[in-house]
């Protein structure tokens, strides 16, 4: 009897040491930012989770652009880095994923999931898509609505002439509004910042 109660005791002790943990932090993005951004995944980053976070990021309304991995986070205005890893327990499953977004280098918003110390809860047998997924619109609640508004130009009489940056988020917003395609969109893009 004491035997059972026992190996009852230490099971329970086992299992609650086991647990899956998840932290978010909506960004909060200035409105000025075009809603373009970068994605850098992780050296190694298995190609599924890079599909799927993509096609969430563009179903919230951003126009997104492939950097290589381990890209600096300062070399976009907007951009994001991302990593994911795999582990085998009687089946695949994602134990962990970091998503992180970037304004301008600074930190904004984070993504964590975290099922390393699942152990022998089955609930860290997810769908990945459906976690990246769960992740990507707790980070971005909002999508990309309400990017890209330039701020006023100060105008001194009738016509000030418009500073090179303003003209360039000037540009950049009706570039958004002309519906292109993607890579219509990125060579312009390109154009417009070599100017």
């Amino acid at each position: 009897m004491r035997a059972a109660t026992l190996l009852t005791l230490i099971a329970a002790v086992a299992i609650s040491g086991c647990s899956i943990k998840q932290n978010v932090t909506p960004t909060t993005l200035s409105a000025e930012l075009a809603p373009e951004i970068c994605m850098i995944p992780a050296i190694g980053l298995r190609s599924g989770f890079n599909t799927t976070y993509q096609q969430l990021l563009r179903d919230k309304g951003f126009t997104t652009r492939q950097m290589a991995p381990g890209s600096s986070p300062n070399r976009c205005p907007l951009s994001t880095t991302y990593t994911g890893h795999w582990g085998w327990d009687l089946a695949l499953y994602m134990k962990y994923a970091d998503i992180r977004v970037y304004e301008n280098g600074r930190q904004v918003g984070q993504a964590e999931y975290d099922a390393r110390w699942g152990g022998g809860r089955l609930d860290k047998f997810i769908s990945a898509e459906e976690k990246i997924a769960e992740l990507t619109h707790q980070l971005f609640p909002n999508g990309s609505v309400g990017l890209g508004r330039a701020p006023a130009p100060v105008v001194a009489g009738d016509r000030a002439p418009l500073s090179r940056e303003a003209y360039r988020q000037q540009q950049l917003q009706r570039l958004m509004n002309e519906g292109l395609s993607y890579d219509e969109y990125q060579h312009r893009y390109r154009q417009l910042m070599d100017e």
